[in-house]
């Protein structure tokens, strides 16, 4: 559980510094987007130019003592028999040692303060942009990592654009290549095969612009408006253009690169789905399934960001609707004053219709691909409907949540000292659920439960509880069972027991980082437990995450909030 908290922590940062460093700011009008292919299966862009510096300082991803996962990372690439994986681990220990003095971003790399970038497909090949204030320091970060690697780049021109070649791994008869160049005040990175020919790397270093590139008004501006997503920071992942490279060999550049890169090997392995009728299929997918359109908004507290798994298939909407559930208002209210905070809303009495309807409509879709036919087959063989009988015996559950809002220990007696939080479970009469689920274990069976309302003391009941240092309480409500401890769970449970129960949503989760993990650390100091040294790192973590999960009528919608303590300026 804690390297599973600790993960989820580390990503969500990386998610954020990802998000910063490959989708900041260009100008809609701007000539950098007239080399966006209009078939990229993959794009982020954002018009607001983005203070990095002031972000890392902020972050502090990796300070020093959460060095040793990269030193690893680094360890294992150097400790290859070629310059190519010393390359890649020189290029990590500076990236390290960018996040460090993020005050050096310039020196060290060329990128500006507020700076603008792009992320995008040119058919296989990821390219990534980025507006530089010193391109000598650009090319001086190359220069380094040349040197720590041995790893000489191959000097090249396309149409009178010097550009640098660093070849890293063998395939195919072909090398894997990173191609890198600076002109008119921008960088260029761009991963790609030695196999493609170089109009294609022309274009993918935006020396030279694509015949048929991406018309903003007539394909991001009605994406964004039909979405409810910012036109100033934009992104998708398109299935269509996905699809076709797996079902042609050129009906995009995509699918062009791959048959380039695998030649004939490819063909015979994906005979099966280059056919008319899986082009016909995967078409209908796609129309239903588009793909995933998102946004974020970064230079206001708190960021956030938005994703939107987009579907117009109606009926797949109406059903995935009906599993929504009760969130407590308490725990969608960002705030600072609770360490974590999490809620499932499920309508357990539509889990069962849901899914019923669902797996139905897979299964008895019309298709004429091959391989989406065999797929088809051997769903009918696994109905899972059966697993899910069982969950009609909770079908009044409409959503449960536990929030710690404190936890202190100890340190004379390693029991906890203070802990505050709350467990509900919402359900059409909860009193009649908790006496349905007791029945369950007999010693509990004939317990009592306090009138609507009112307060049950549980350590007249569990008298170990009270060695433990809890005293916890129970209340019951028509539509909530509710097990709380501490004064401020015990206003959280006081505005819920009042609360009636609507379909609000489906997930949502919610961390202070620097509050949750100085609890957990001063508790395991307490007990005296090791302390990790990725737990004294996250202790000064500014951030206040909040995500949740829920079905819309575009789709299946994840938004995140994230607030940032206001460390440096």
């Amino acid at each position: 559980m804690r390297t599973l908290i600790i993960a989820a922590a580390l990503l969500a940062a990386a998610l954020f510094a990802y998000m910063k460093l490959t989708a900041n700011g260009v100008e809609r009008s701007s000539e950098q987007l007239s080399y966006i292919p209009a078939d990229t299966a993959l794009l982020t862009v954002q018009q607001e130019p983005f203070d990095l510096v002031r972000y890392l300082k902020q972050v502090q991803l990796y300070p020093q003592d959460t060095q040793q996962t990269l030193d690893m990372l680094t360890g294992l690439l150097s400790a290859t028999d070629n310059n190519s994986g010393h390359f890649l681990g020189a290029l990590l220990e500076n990236y390290l040692q960018i996040m460090n003095q993020p005050e050096q971003l310039t020196e060290l790399t060329g990128i500006g303060h507020d700076f603008r970038s792009l992320f995008y497909l040119v058919g296989l090949s990821p390219v990534s942009r980025v507006q530089l204030a010193d391109e000598q320091a650009f090319w001086r970060f190359f220069d380094r990592v040349e040197q720590q690697s041995q790893l000489w780049h191959q000097a090249e021109e396309l149409d009178g654009v010097a550009y640098r070649r660093y070849p890293l791994f063998p395939f195919n008869g072909h090398s894997l290549d990173l191609l890198v160049t600076a002109q008119h005040g921008w960088g260029t990175l761009v991963l790609t095969s030695s196999g493609f020919d170089p109009a294609h790397h022309a274009e993918a270093l935006a020396i030279r612009k694509p015949a048929d590139a991406l018309n903003w008004q007539s394909t991001v501006a009605p994406l964004a408006k039909r979405y409810q997503l910012q036109e100033a920071s934009f992104g998708m992942i398109r299935s269509a253009e996905l699809l076709k490279a797996i079902t042609s060999n050129n009906q995009n550049r995509l699918a062009r690169d791959l048959h380039a890169l695998f030649d004939d090997d490819l063909t015979v392995i994906m005979a099966d789905w280059q056919t008319t009728a899986c082009q016909a299929d995967t078409a209908a997918i796609a129309a239903n399934w588009p793909g995933i359109y998102f946004d974020n908004q970064l230079n206001k507290q708190p960021m956030s960001s938005r994703m939107l798994i987009a579907s117009s298939d109606k009926s797949a909407i109406a059903s995935l609707s009906k599993l929504r559930g009760f969130i407590a208002p308490h725990v969608q209210q960002s705030n600072d004053t609770s360490l974590l905070q999490l809620a499932l809303g499920l309508n357990i009495s539509q889990l069962l219709p849901a899914v019923g309807e669902l797996w139905a409509a897979t299964s008895n879709a019309s298709l004429q691909c091959a391989p989406l036919v065999e797929l088809q087959t051997a769903m009918k063989a696994s109905n899972p409907m059966a697993a899910l009988a069982m969950a009609g015996m909770a079908g009044s559950v409409k959503g449960a949540s536990f929030t710690l809002n404190d936890i202190q220990m100890d340190p004379a007696t390693g029991m906890p000292a203070v802990v505050d939080g709350l467990f509900s479970l919402s359900a059409d009469n909860a009193h009649s659920l908790l006496q349905s689920l007791l029945m369950f274990y007999p010693p509990l069976a004939d317990m009592p439960f306090p009138a609507q309302g009112e307060e049950l003391e549980l350590n007249e009941l569990f008298p170990m509880a009270a060695a433990f240092g809890m005293a916890p309480k129970l209340m019951l409500t028509q539509d909530h069972a509710l097990i709380y401890q501490g004064e401020q769970a015990s206003r959280q449970a006081k505005a819920l027991a009042g609360t009636a129960l609507s379909q609000n949503g489906l997930l949502h989760f919610g961390m202070n980082y620097a509050r949750f993990f100085t609890a957990m650390a001063d508790s395991m100091a307490a007990t005296g437990a090791e302390l990790p040294p990725e737990f004294e790192a996250m202790k000064d973590t500014p951030f206040q995450l909040d995500l949740s999960l829920d079905i819309e009528a575009q789709g299946i919608a994840i938004e995140s909030r994230m607030h940032m303590d206001a460390k440096a300026d």
